[in-house]
């Protein structure tokens, strides 16, 4: 399995100023990178949020390029948690063309909740105000432009898993059954179908769920599994998110211990992913650096990577 990180590196994080968010990029990808030296070499991606590629873009092109040439200079892929309600366009101006003339490389983008967003949180705005329909056309449309100018990067959707039923309402319910949101399964078969209509597919599946949400789902694990085997008769990878609701907002300590939980639960359970992102939107773990200090960000993925090259126990 592939690793990829993405802490929570977003401008403005708990009040801080533009100031104190430029230190903390410039303290992990220039001025300290000597601190986390063994996850550096293990990982094979840095992930970012879009938010952050444009505010750098926009706001601190420099701050953008050294950042870029800091992980091209690690010889790593790049990736991206994107948007789509804009259009590929503005994904291309000022995520990928950035990155792109800075040096870096970005393998793959996934698409942040396109359809939790325009089904169920409606926008004053009208940005995500769509019909179902529309939502499928909308994403096919948005693979088939970015693949139009960057016909290498590979596409992966990502979807609230926690909220959905999984093709048997029965059997793989969404965590409250109550509150379900519809089929995951239906809505992925109808986004494939439709990319395929305008000639492009998508790539990746990534289910967001946390370890305690598959653990509080029935049947969970068995779910992921379902998700995972579904992935592999479509042909399409299947990536998973390490992350953890509780400790994110409870504790660094906690986060650690739960996301090492749901990495053991990974392996005891048979599943396979091409890819596993460590990540957090929370306010834990409070520090990203250094990997030699518990319960940071980088210790964290550190132990992750480590543990992770071991055999499952039989």
């Amino acid at each position: 399995m592939q690793v990829a990180i993405c802490p929570r590196l977003v401008p403005d994080v708990n009040g801080e100023d533009e100031e104190a968010f430029i230190r903390r990029v410039d303290d992990l990808f220039v001025n300290k990178t000597e601190q986390w030296p063994y996850v550096s070499n293990n990982i094979s991606h840095f992930k970012f949020y879009s938010t952050t590629l444009v505010w750098m873009s926009k706001k601190d092109p420099e701050l953008l390029r050294r950042t870029i040439k800091s992980v091209a200079a690690m010889d790593k892929g790049i990736a991206v948690e994107v948007g789509i309600r804009h259009g590929h366009s503005q994904t291309e101006k000022y995520i990928l063309d950035p990155i792109h003339k800075a040096g870096g490389r970005v393998d793959f983008i996934i698409t942040d909740n396109v359809f939790i967003k325009s089904q169920f949180r409606k926008d004053k705005k009208g940005d995500y105000n769509w019909t179902y329909q529309q939502a499928v056309e909308k994403y096919a449309a948005y693979v088939a432009g970015i693949k139009k100018k960057y016909p290498q990067l590979k596409v992966g959707i990502l979807e609230a898993g926690f909220r959905f039923y999984w093709g048997d309402k029965e059997r793989f319910p969404a965590e409250v059954p109550k509150k379900d949101n519809g089929d995951l399964k239906a809505l992925l078969v109808d986004v494939i179908k439709a990319c395929k209509a305008k000639g492009t597919r998508i790539d990746i599946f990534q289910p967001e769920y946390s370890y305690e949400r598959i653990e509080s789902t029935k049947n969970g694990w068995e779910k992921m599994k379902a998700m995972e085997t579904f992935c592999r008769d479509e042909g399409i990878e299947f990536y998973f998110l390490f992350n953890d609701h509780t400790g994110g907002h409870d504790s660094d300590k906690l986060f650690h211990e739960n996301v090492m939980k749901c990495l053991r639960s990974v392996k005891s359970h048979g599943l396979t992913p091409e890819l596993g992102t460590i990540q957090s939107w929370y306010e834990h773990p409070l520090a990203d650096l250094p990997e030699d200090r518990p319960y940071t960000f980088m210790h964290l993925a550190k132990e992750f990577i480590r543990e992770g090259k071991m055999k499952a126990p039989r």
